[in-house]
């Protein structure tokens, strides 16, 4: 019986010979992720990259990466991270996997292409909760580096929604230094979310570049769309020739509080942006709130925006140009 390939691993297959993998649930550049269920007859979910045997030196990278994902995301215990619950590589089609909670929900960008635009009151506690679970990563010497909507995945649990950040294949571990999977000046992220201190050398990035792309996250989810579309907007952000459209240009009904501090996670300078994504959590906090940056979020209020609050044009905000801005009012 001939074995099967790793790009080609059919339903029922035995992974590490403890998980019979079940139907594919979605996929990517790392890895594909099946249901699986595993000896104790437990339903998880089963990341597996699909490198085959003589793979080029793309793949080889890849493959170097989805480990350092694996290595990572062992080191991290925090309710709004992504829990890994074992490992390994498979004897037969050679394929590493990593195995995780089978979560039931959905991405926040599948629940975007869905509605849209969400409330300001469902936008900011997910986002706060992504702040939390991106600190203690920080906590733990490791830059996210891809914090987009894909990547946030609102797990129902117990009638609640719970925000878990996940995949860390693009992750910088600044315990181990100068990142050694990362060639200086490669673009690696997501350029409607990625920082443009990122896009110039994602080597040299620092807790801000996560900032930026929750920043970015909250913009997109406030308003509908990211803040750059279209072809060379980026590009002219990144050389000085264009700006960040303000959030209430956009989305009107957003009171000034909140799109100041939205303004002063994307701000160009990484200096001048909030420090880290605690700092961006308590500038939410601040301007929404305590009770609605850290309301209790359920699967009823994932809807989009009402035509009540679409109606609604709030006092035009003053921009900051720098986070402390804020703090001088």
């Amino acid at each position: 019986m001939a074995r099967p390939e790793p790009a080609t691993i059919p339903p029922g297959t035995v992974l590490g010979g403890r998980y019979v993998l079940g139907r594919k649930l979605g996929g990517g550049g790392m890895g594909v992720v099946f249901e699986a269920t595993d000896e104790q007859g437990h339903v998880v979910a089963v990341k597996t990259l699909l490198v085959g045997p003589g793979a080029s030196a793309s793949a080889a990278e890849t493959k170097a990466r989805f480990e350092r994902e694996i290595e990572t995301t062992a080191k991290l215990r925090h309710k709004n991270l992504l829990t890994l619950l074992d490992h390994g590589v498979d004897e037969i089609t050679g394929a590493p996997f990593l195995v995780m909670p089978r979560m039931r929900g959905e991405d926040l960008g599948a629940l975007l292409a869905r509605v849209r635009v969400l409330e300001p009151s469902v936008a900011v506690p997910l986002v706060v909760q992504a702040c939390r679970g991106i600190a203690a990563g920080h906590q733990a010497g490791i830059i996210h580096r891809d914090v987009k909507p894909s990547n946030i995945f609102l797990e129902e649990e117990d009638g609640l929604v719970v925000v878990k950040v996940s995949d860390f294949g693009l992750a910088k571990v600044q315990a181990a230094g100068i990142d050694s999977l990362t060639t200086s000046g490669a673009l690696l992220g997501t350029p409607h979310y990625m920082s443009p201190e990122q896009a110039q050398d994602a080597k040299r990035v620092d807790a801000r570049t996560d900032v930026y792309s929750l920043g970015m996250v909250l913009y997109h989810a406030l308003t509908g769309s990211p803040a750059f579309t279209q072809s060379g907007a980026f590009m002219g952000f990144l050389v000085g020739a264009a700006h960040v459209r303000p959030v209430q240009d956009a989305a009107p009904w957003v009171p000034p509080e909140l799109a100041r501090a939205v303004h002063a996670a994307v701000l160009r300078a990484p200096e001048a942006r909030w420090p880290d994504p605690g700092e961006l959590d308590l500038g939410l906090t601040m301007a929404s709130g305590f009770e609605m940056a850290n309301a209790p979020l359920y699967k009823a209020s994932l809807v989009g925006i009402s035509q009540a609050t679409r109606a609604h044009v709030a006092p035009r905000a003053s921009l900051p140009a720098h986070w402390q801005d804020l703090l001088r009012r």
